[in-house]
């Protein structure tokens, strides 16, 4: 650390770089707080200047002499006015009597075996263990790591009931960044603090120029920088840069020529030399006083004054698929589609619920008790052009679900007749080989996922068959859908037929071929590849080996559909993203496969409704869980800023990896290329674009894969092709003008491996709400297999004719796919023969108060999710998990939340009684069944008080309302329904 610097609290120091911010808050006692607005708080990190400091901490830090930096708010957070008893300090040789710590774990929130399990001496919660002996605490590991102390905190979700704030409990004085940004409360929370303010904002203070001047961004010109340096050296200064990224060090020592440098893990500063330190920092000043300089590598490259970085982070947690959110679509059975606006609370006859509003076309709009709910479906309406509403009372829906119906009882005739045909046409069986289909197993790394297992199974299960095969097999991008392929490649060939694997471009040619090529090692299997690479000599050759049966699996492009291409015996045509090829090219697939076994891969994903209703009629095998130990991508959403680019690209490189960057406007993107190699002059930059002859195309691109550059910076060209399994980040510059398909294909080619991966989608400062909201959908859909989620969506956006035909496409639109699909598989049912059992929904209608009231789940958003989550529970024990979760976070339910967890109950026990409704009137209460006759427990009826009574028109029981309470209805109902079959 340079000579202390005094501290001049109670004054608004201007002008001051972020780098001298720090350097500042490094001199102060402990304990101090810095607060800072969120995307700030990491430059806050004081190891280069040899200070601790604790960022966004908890209970786990209360009571450290320390320095502690918080967002703003983290700093309004609730927190307990008794820290000690929301925390637990754990030390090794310290006695903790049995009884007293588990009472303790008890009441900070954590629960005998569902949170933690003893036994015998030891203790297990989460990664953390505890041995004891006797009293004693002998050990203590986290994560398998040996330990000396430990401060466990409160289990999340208690805060709920904690009143201070968490500023209120760490003392010292407060430095302030951007205080302007800082919320209206916080100012009465710090009254008589010392206080620094490095910027305006708050009550007034006086101002105090420091005699730091900042420096003027170097726009990446390293050579102004090597001149400025050697000036100051030269001059006696010590000169300090603070670098993010070793190779941005190693970068600079080779570029900056004659300063004499010296490299170290903490700040020193030597006159005349210049000191390497790592360090977030930003920005650049002088210290005339202490002769000075400091310097930072975002500083070098800015390209102007660097404001606060707005950057919301989306990935890790998934979201809860269940939870409404306000601009949600959702679709009523009797009144099509309306967009839901919120939750308000009603008083109808003296019971107090809550109403769902959904917005109609027009003025219209529906009042909906949330008991209605799970009659509502889901529609994918976050689409570039949401789902027309429906119009209230004119009838429109009714007619467009006439219309899709009966296209889908079309549809479903057509198919069946497909699907009889194919089983009539004679084909050719490829039994089981005990001894030759083992060998490519034993070659394969991993072990086969549950879903390729099974998409292997019924795969090998056609081929056995003495019918043509043509099955489907789609999943997400690097699921496995090419290791199934091999293996029924593997089993034809050992029969002596040959195999042909058509794929859309020649650099999947070549991967493909790379891929059976390495896995068939050693066996004896001829494997080829046959694209725009191959030479004319090699192709004639290769063409003759075809026909005399020499080659065994060809690998290639449409050029295997020419028609002077002849196989000796042909048995298994695979074809890779048959979408992708065009008219002529599929006919002439038609020809190839009609006596041939077919197999289709597609990195589109089918929504699971679809397959279910399909299932049996095209043969389609669906993969839909990743490989083990693949991560989720983690979404950055944000303006765009140099900055950010600058870390995401050298980020990736400091991993070994490489970068896509798609900058979607082949007119600028030689001028974009200029600019990132000054913004990031340590990387290779590749470009390539849609209107390069597509030979240079593909040579730029097996460049990148082989190494040649870090980043390929590309159009959306790149959307689906080479597997590059280094390139585990994406930056997409304006992902406001894609489509969703579009940015969920681009966003796959990142996040192959068991790295993480990263994808920036970088938009302008203002957005339009469909941009934002289709922004937000890809985002949501960050957990690995969403593509099912996001497959929903997509076939609004492209049609379905991939599995369905185009001219479904419109019937879709307008009823949305989970609607149309539905109908199919009713129509197919129908057609079959097959007795389809209706989906159930119970008429709930009882004057109960019964809501998840505001005082006890305060924020409007979470009962939104938990009516959501309960209106989709299917069991009773999913209703009793969500009731336990809500008393662990709320504290005991008052009787309206009670009342509605017993309704919901009720609801799931009835429908699997065929209750058709629940209702009262003004001296019974009604329950009707939709059947007759009843079967039920006659002697057990007799028992219960009040006794139900029997009715024949409509078919049911009444139950007399006198002397009982409305929160008394569910429990005698639900008796009731207990003693009927």
């Amino acid at each position: 650390m340079p000579q202390t610097i005094s501290l001049p609290y109670n004054h608004y120091l201007p002008g001051l770089p972020q780098v001298a911010r720090a350097l500042l808050f490094a001199q102060a006692e402990a304990p101090a707080v810095l607060l800072a607005p969120p995307e700030r708080v990491p430059l806050y990190t004081l190891g280069p200047f040899g200070r601790t400091v604790y960022l966004n901490p908890g209970l786990e830090a209360h009571g450290e002499r320390a320095l502690f930096v918080f967002s703003y708010d983290e700093a309004m957070e609730a927190f307990p006015e008794d820290p000690s008893a929301w925390r637990l300090v754990l030390e090794v040789g310290q006695r903790y009597l049995r009884s007293g710590l588990l009472d303790r774990l008890y009441r900070m929130g954590y629960l005998r075996e569902e949170d933690f399990k003893v036994q015998g001496d030891i203790l297990e919660l989460e990664d953390l263990r505890l041995e004891f002996f006797g009293d004693e605490l002998e050990a203590l590991r986290v994560g398998g790591k040996p330990q000396t102390r430990w401060v466990l905190a409160a289990k999340p979700g208690k805060a709920e009931t904690w009143t201070g704030r968490k500023i209120e409990h760490f003392p010292g004085p407060v430095f302030l960044d951007t205080p302007a940004l800082a919320p209206a409360g916080l100012w009465k929370l710090l009254e008589g603090r010392d206080r620094i303010a490095f910027g305006l904002g708050g009550p007034e203070l006086g101002v105090m120029p420091m005699d730091w001047p900042s420096l003027p961004p170097y726009r990446a010109r390293v050579s102004q920088l090597q001149a400025d340096l050697q000036g100051w050296l030269e001059a006696g200064y010590a000169a300090v840069f603070f670098y993010r990224h070793p190779k941005s060090r190693d970068y600079l020592r080779r570029k900056l020529e004659g300063v004499s440098v010296r490299s170290a893990a903490q700040l020193e500063a030597h006159p005349g030399l210049l000191t390497f330190v790592p360090g977030p920092y930003e920005g650049a000043f002088l210290d005339p006083d202490r002769r000075t300089v400091y310097l930072t590598e975002p500083h070098l490259y800015a390209f102007g004054a660097g404001g606060a970085r707005i950057k919301k982070v989306v990935g890790g947690d998934v979201q809860d698929v269940g939870a409404l959110e306000p601009g949600d679509y959702l679709i009523h059975p009797e009144h099509g589609i309306g967009q839901f606006l919120g939750l308000e609370p009603r008083e109808v006859l003296g019971a107090k619920r809550d109403y769902l509003i959904l917005q109609y076309a027009g003025e219209g709009k529906l009042y909906l008790p949330v008991e209605q709910l799970p009659l509502l479906k889901r529609h994918p309406g976050t689409t570039d052009d949401p789902p027309r509403l429906s119009s209230l009372g004119k009838g429109e829906w009714k007619r467009a679900r006439e219309k899709a119906q009966k296209d889908a009882e079309e549809l479903a005739a057509r198919l069946i007749v497909l699907h009889a045909k194919r089983a009539a046409t004679p084909g050719r069986a490829f039994a089981p080989n005990p001894e030759l289909d083992p060998l490519v197993e034993q070659n394969f790394p991993h072990t086969l996922t549950p879903d390729q297992e099974k998409a292997l199974e019924e795969t090998l299960r056609d081929l056995e068959r003495p019918h043509p095969m043509d099955r489907l097999i789609s999943g997400d991008v690097g699921f496995g859908k090419t290791e199934v392929a091999l293996r029924a490649a593997w089993r034809v060939v050992a029969h002596g037929a040959q195999v042909a694997m058509l794929v859309p471009t020649t650099l999947l040619a070549e991967q493909h071929y790379q891929t059976f090529k390495h896995r068939l090692a050693g066996l004896p299997v001829r494997v080829a590849v046959l694209s725009r690479f191959t030479s004319d000599a090699e192709a004639s050759a290769l063409k003759k080996s075809l026909a005399e049966g020499k080659t065994d699996i060809v690998v290639g492009t449409h050029a295997l559909l020419s028609p002077d291409l002849r196989f000796k015996d042909l048995g298994l045509l695979i074809v890779d993203e048959e979408h992708r090829f065009g008219v002529g090219q599929k006919e002439r697939i038609r020809e190839l496969r009609e006596a041939v076994d077919t197999l289709y891969l597609s990195a589109t994903p089918i929504p699971r409704t679809l397959y279910s209703a399909l299932v049996g009629l095209r043969d389609m095998s669906s993969i839909q869980t990743p490989p083990p130990g693949r991560k989720p991508i983690q979404t950055y959403l944000a303006p765009y800023d140099p900055g950010l680019v600058r870390e995401a690209l050298m980020n990736e490189l400091e991993r070994e990896g490489k970068v896509f960057y798609v900058h979607d406007r082949v007119a600028t993107i030689e001028a974009r290329r200029r600019y990132l190699e000054a913004l990031v002059p340590e990387v290779r930059i590749g470009v390539v674009h849609g209107q390069m002859p597509e030979g240079q195309i593909e040579e730029v691109m097996l460049a990148f894969a082989e190494g040649a550059f870090d980043v390929l910076l590309a159009t959306t060209i790149i959307e689906s092709g080479l597997d590059i399994p280094e390139a585990n980040t994406i930056v997409i510059e304006r992902a406001d003008r894609l489509g969703l398909a579009a940015l969920y294909q681009l966003r796959g080619r990142v996040g192959r491996r068991d790295k993480e991966a990263y994808a920036y989608l970088f938009h302008p400062p203002r957005l339009t709400e469909a941009a934002e909201r289709r922004l937000s959908a890809i985002a949501d859909l960050s957990d690995l297999g969403s593509g099912h989620l996001l497959a929903e969506k997509d076939m609004e956006i492209r049609g379905v004719g991939n599995i369905l035909g185009p001219e479904q496409h419109g019937h879709i639109r307008a009823v949305s796919i989970e609607v149309y699909t539905e109908l199919l598989a009713e129509a197919i049912a129908k057609l079959k023969g097959e007795v389809k059992e209706p989906e159930r929904h119970v008429t709930l209608d009882l004057q109960v108060s019964a809501r998840l009231t505001p005082e006890y789940v305060p924020s409007a958003e979470a009962r939104s999710r938990y009516y959501g989550r309960l209106a989709e529970s299917k069991s009773l024990a999913a209703v009793a998990r969500i009731g336990k979760e809500l008393r662990e976070r709320y504290g005991e339910p008052p009787a309206e939340v009670e009342n509605f967890l017993a309704l919901t109950r009720l609801r799931l026990l009835a429908e699997s009684k065929r209750v058709a409704s629940i209702t009262e009137d003004l001296t019974y209460l009604m329950v009707v069944f939709d059947h007759w006759p009843l079967d039920y427990d006659a002697k057990a009826l007799r028992e219960l008080t009040p006794r139900p009574e029997l009715i024949q028109h409509p078919p049911g029981f009444r139950i007399l309302k006198k002397g009982l309470k409305p929160e008394e209805y569910a429990r005698v109902v639900s008796e009731l329904l207990y003693l009927v079959d």
